[in-house]
């Protein structure tokens, strides 16, 4: 129980804390569990499909025919994202449920400027994306 406590009573650091550590680790299963080449190379060709299909938007043809061009780059990006996927479904599921019980309906940011405030999924959500998005330049992944 201790433990518990000194999340409660450190709720916005535990959650920085806490968002930090899994964003780290989704981003690093991300990087290894997929081809970063192959990943790089589909997105390098459907931008290229894209700006093709953004000039050539009065011809219908022309644009079906780039459409089925992208979809099966789409479903080999998917596959590769799915990967991953599948490896942290599981543990973020655990640790949800562990940090709902820690947690329940806290109030983590009152926020004065509007009627409301950020339990701890809105504090981990935010910090998440901000973590997510450091890590991923950082770590350089496509």
């Amino acid at each position: 129980m201790a433990i518990v406590e000194i999340l409660q009573q450190n709720a916005l650091l535990s959650i920085i804390g806490i968002s930090a550590a899994l964003a780290l680790g989704s981003t690093l299963v991300y990087k290894f569990a997929t081809d970063q080449a192959l990943v790089k190379a589909i997105r390098e060709e459907v931008k290229k499909i894209q700006v093709e299909m953004k000039e050539n938007k009065g011809n219908p043809q022309k644009l079906a025919e780039l459409q089925n061009k992208v979809m099966p780059l789409n479903l080999k990006l998917m596959s590769q994202s799915f990967r991953p996927m599948l490896i942290t479904i599981v543990p973020f599921i655990i640790l949800f449920a562990l940090l709902g019980r820690v947690y329940g309906t806290m109030i983590v940011v009152p926020l004065s400027f509007w009627e409301g405030h950020l339990g701890w999924i809105g504090t981990y959500i935010i910090f998440s994306i901000i973590f997510t998005t450091l890590l991923r330049k950082a770590l350089k992944v496509v």
